[in-house]
């Protein structure tokens, strides 16, 4: 076969061609600092690329759902923390003054600050996390208590307990449960039941308990001979209130651990996850470097032989 000038040209440009191809793919990967730029060329690295992906961004999509309840549940805590604190303040008052030595005086002076200690705990029952009350079951955009509610029942006599809460009878809320999925397959309850706590006789025992330390009976009358005895008498419904709180808190720290170690392995399995991913379509540049500067080599010497094949011309010959 006669092989003409016209052959080795356009074969030498077609390799070189191909070269600068090559040249160019592998310049490619450097800058992306990726295997592959298009699915096409590499279809496996690419299928398992978007496998890989979405489970990175499942485990981000969890540890946020963590954060979130954490929060959720850290509140919680302190809110009952800080009902726990007032209500041994209630404890303590009472205490005091069921001392027999103590008057009708001293006694209306105790009863202005329980007053205020259980209008704080009518607070502490509407505390919202993001806009959201913690404990009003799933009607998380309305408050448990009214305040307005709550105060009219301690000063009014025969105001039924009901009107504390702005849904009336809150036993219902006992069964509503909010829910974070923390992991594949796998809830946690965020929320506390709210009448573990807050329950109708705990306003009950403590307008019981306001009412006396402002000598007013059961019937609503003013009674001169209360004495220390009734009082003493509630403090046993009160220790009642602080281990049911106490006891909810315990339940609450529970979840709490549980939030931690499943966080702790969610951190786990985004480095494996991210590993693998990266293992799968980053390049290592140190090898991609050298095979560069090798195909540079190769590409300046197919230039080079390509320069001396197509040389002569012409003017060559008539030499």
């Amino acid at each position: 076969m006669r092989v003409t000038q016209t052959m080795l040209t356009k074969t030498n440009i077609g390799h070189l061609s191909a070269s600068y191809q090559k040249l160019s793919a592998m310049q490619e990967q450097l800058i992306s600092g990726k295997k592959i730029q298009r699915p096409s060329e590499d279809p496996v690295v690419a299928m398992q690329g978007i496998r890989y992906r979405t489970e990175v961004r499942e485990v981000e999509q969890f540890k946020k759902n963590v954060n979130e309840a954490t929060g959720w549940m850290d509140l919680t805590d302190s809110a009952l923390n800080e009902v726990t604190s007032a209500m041994s303040r209630v404890r303590e008052l009472t205490t005091q003054a069921a001392t027999d030595t103590y008057d009708a005086t001293q006694r209306k002076a105790i009863q202005s600050e329980v007053g205020q200690l259980i209008e704080h705990i009518g607070t502490l029952a509407n505390t919202k996390y993001n806009e959201k009350a913690i404990f009003n079951g799933t009607k998380t955009d309305q408050p448990f208590i009214s305040m307005e509610g709550l105060k009219d029942y301690l000063t009014t006599p025969g105001k039924a307990v009901d009107t504390v809460f702005t849904d009336g009878d809150p036993t219902e809320k006992e069964n509503e449960v909010i829910r974070y999925e923390i992991s594949s397959g796998i809830e946690v309850q965020v929320n506390v039941s709210p009448t573990n706590v807050f329950s109708p006789e705990t306003f009950t025992t403590l307008k019981k308990l306001y009412d006396a330390l402002g000598g007013v009976s059961d019937a609503g009358a003013v009674d001169s001979s209360n004495n220390g005895a009734e009082l003493s008498g509630m403090l046993k419904d009160l220790d009642s209130m602080l281990n049911q709180t106490v006891e909810t808190r315990a339940d609450l720290g529970a979840r709490v651990n549980r939030l931690e170690l499943n966080a702790s392995r969610l951190e786990d399995q985004e480095i494996i996850a991210k590993s693998v991913m990266s293992d799968n379509e980053d390049i290592e540049a140190e090898k991609v470097i050298m095979e560069l500067k090798s195909y540079e080599t190769l590409h300046r010497a197919a230039l080079s032989a390509g320069a001396r094949i197509i040389q002569p011309t012409l003017l060559d010959f008539l030499r």
